[in-house]
């Protein structure tokens, strides 16, 4: 007579039915099993698993739940709980709504937490790495708000609350989660290229440049959905009606003033808007080749009428002090012989023969003269 053997190893488990109904449950160990008309059927369950997924098993759960509980830490969810599961002091898994895992207790020591998924959305810092490291993205939000960043939570749709630099972990399986994060640094924007007619029609193209940093990020959200857009329209608004109402000697002429004007238009919104803005400024005012050249001739013919007016100061000067050198001559005798000793140095300089006739005093008399002979 050949006997039917079934070995069940250390980490398993065997369920035995006979016609199709559950019998018992085998121990490790090997059972050996006489031929007839009875259909014989053993079910093997690896135990390692973490959780057990056996079809046998989850029906053996219907129909016998006192035996599966005995050998197994059953997590049958509700439709609003979590449950978190450890094996020996480890998270081992979670197990979703409205559903049922089965933990062999036999190989490790099993804990089930159930939490409210409906109520409790966060779950407790210690549970963040763990939870990382696990990756089930389908029933936790795992959330990094970095450093100098805020981030907002939003539940359903509905704000909740801030978020400091962290990590978080959020029940999303019943739940939608997102997180805005809003970086509370110094950013710049660049408004550029705007083509834009002063208010005595010439037209001019400028860049704009701004210094901002977000300081109530629930204000910014309430107010816009994209805050760098709305920035950005309201220093383009600004630039424009202060450009407008000046003339281009005025653009050209008082940056600052055009500075001042844009600040006070923008600043009391963006602060409504929750944003700081340290400094705004004109950066570059690029004139059209036509009027860049009409403005060089311009400056051309204000340095000119500028140097001849320096030219003729300089004229004057030099005259009105020959005319006080010649009173001072004409009052002192000495101070005339000592011009004209000076003169007939230069002249000796310059000619290398000169040819007098009268003697020594022709040289000193009648070669320079300034005054000329009493009769």
């Amino acid at each position: 007579m050949v006997f039917k053997t079934e070995k069940i190893a250390d980490y398993e488990l065997g369920l035995l039915y006979r016609d199709r109904a559950f019998q018992k449950v085998l121990a490790p160990g090997v059972y050996r099993f006489l031929p007839g008309r009875a259909e014989i059927e053993v079910v093997k369950l690896d135990l390692r698993a973490l959780p057990v997924r056996d079809a046998a098993l989850a029906a053996l759960y219907l129909t016998h739940p006192r035996v599966v509980e005995e050998h197994f830490l059953v997590a049958d969810m509700g439709d609003g709980d979590l449950g978190i599961v450890y094996a020996d002091g480890k998270l081992a898994g979670l197990v979703a709504p409205r559903s049922v895992a089965f933990y062999a207790k036999a190989l490790r020591q099993v804990k089930l937490e159930v939490v409210d998924a409906a109520a409790a959305f966060e779950l407790p810092e210690r549970l963040v790495g763990p939870l990382a490291r696990l990756g089930a993205k389908d029933l936790v939000a795992v959330v990094e708000v970095v450093s100098d960043h805020v981030g907002l939570l939003y539940l359903d749709g509905v704000l909740q609350k801030q978020l400091k630099p962290g990590r978080y972990a959020f029940v999303k399986a019943l739940h939608r989660i997102d997180v805005a994060s809003f970086d509370l640094r110094l950013q710049t924007l660049e408004v550029t290229g705007q083509e834009l007619l002063t208010k005595d029609r010439v037209g001019l193209r400028a860049n704009l440049t701004a210094v901002f940093r977000i300081v109530d990020p629930l204000k910014a959200v309430a107010l816009t959905s994209d805050l760098k857009d709305f920035l950005y329209k309201e220093l383009q608004f600004a630039l424009r009606q202060v450009i407008g109402t000046r003339t281009l000697e005025q653009v050209l002429g008082d940056k600052l003033g055009i500075n001042q004007a844009i600040e006070a238009l923008v600043l009391p919104k963006l602060g409504d808007a929750g944003l700081a803005v340290p400094s705004v400024g004109v950066k570059d005012i690029i004139l059209p080749g036509d009027v860049r050249e009409l403005m060089n001739r311009v400056i051309e013919a204000e340095k000119t009428a500028q140097a001849n007016v320096i030219k003729r100061r300089e004229e004057t000067a030099a005259t009105r002090s020959l005319l006080n050198t010649a009173k001072l001559m004409e009052d002192n005798p000495i101070l005339l012989r000592l011009k004209e000793l000076e003169a007939l140095e230069k002249v000796s300089e310059k000619f290398g023969n000169v040819v007098v006739t009268n003697g020594i005093d022709g040289v000193l008399e009648d070669l320079v003269r300034i005054r000329p002979k009493r009769a």
